[in-house]
């Protein structure tokens, strides 16, 4: 899914941001770097944002540049590669200790301020301060903090809720792709490209939901899929039953009503890149369910809803 171009350049964003640890803050960097590589579960953590399932933060601004020329500005995909990089660990350390999902991340705190300015800073030999991507910036910013308090606190969460709020938890990524059009000259594709990335964070979201449902009701967090099972079981009917007679159904079902949505905007905004990722992603989703579907009749004789 990475074209080799935009392959390496996240492999020495990874690069870059160790060194720049490394000489900044030692110490920081000994406790920090392990962090990145438990994550992604690799001694690479490049593959983590690399990963197919992952959201495709460093791939937008990507296809942006794409659908306005075949020739990227390779230093200017390269920064945002390293700030987008930066203000994804920024997020993830916080919600990690918000969703209880901790392990040393209480005591990595400090190293928030690390990636904050890491994040930011790349930016400025981009744009003068007076620049109108800046309230951009602030607006996005802002609104992706928003977004993870107001969904935390949600005890229950509708189709309502979730576009406008849940749906928001990726919305920093709207910043790299306004920087492209604005350096291209096209702010007034700034709306539409950002409506696709409201599209992609909620369909991909949705999936996060539909997929770990199991944990999320073991660990009872709040997500628009268990507040469906609520809503739609019969009375003394369990979640496991709901999912097993139509919820994951009726989830496929609403996840490719994203996607058909999704390949109309795609379309809209000419970008073939775009389009092919989500085909690619659609092929992945339909084979996933495939192989989910005998382990749910399964379940379902096991429940006696056959």
């Amino acid at each position: 899914m990475y074209p080799h171009q935009l392959s390496q350049i996240i492999t020495q964003a990874i690069v870059r941001l160790q060194t720049d640890l490394h000489q900044a803050a030692p110490v920081m960097a000994a406790q920090v770097i392990p962090w990145l590589k438990t994550l992604a579960g690799s001694a690479q953590p490049e593959d983590y944002f690399k990963h197919p399932l992952a959201f495709p933060a460093l791939l937008l601004p990507w296809w942006v540049e794409q659908s306005l020329g075949p020739s990227p500005d390779l230093a200017l995909q390269a920064d945002l590669a390293y700030s987008t990089i930066n203000g994804y660990y920024y997020i993830r350390l916080i919600d990690n200790l918000m969703d209880g999902h901790a392990t040393v991340e209480r005591e990595l705190l400090p190293a928030l301020n690390f990636f904050h300015t890491q994040f930011q800073s790349t930016y400025l030999p981009h744009f003068p301060a007076d620049h109108p991507f800046w309230p951009d910036f602030t607006a996005i910013w802002l609104r992706s903090g928003e977004a993870a308090m107001e969904d935390a606190a949600l005890a229950t969460i509708d189709e309502v809720a979730f576009t406008r709020v849940a749906a928001q938890k990726v919305c920093a990524a709207k910043i790299p792709v306004a920087a492209i059009c604005y350096r291209r000259h096209r702010p007034d594709l700034i709306a539409p490209w950002t409506e696709a990335v409201d599209l992609l964070g909620g369909w991909h979201q949705f999936l996060n939901d539909l997929f770990d449902w199991h944990k999320d009701l073991a660990r009872q967090t709040t997500t628009y899929f268990l507040s469906e099972a609520e809503r739609r079981r019969h009375a003394d009917e369990l979640v496991v039953s709901w999912v097993a007679r139509e919820g994951f159904a009726w989830g496929i079902d609403q996840a490719q009503g994203w996607m058909s949505r999704l390949k109309s905007q795609a379309e809209a905004l000419n970008s073939p890149d775009l389009l092919a990722y989500l085909t690619t992603r659609e092929s992945m989703l339909l084979a996933q369910q495939e192989k989910l579907a005998s382990g749910l009749q399964s379940l379902a004789k096991l429940v006696k809803l056959e």
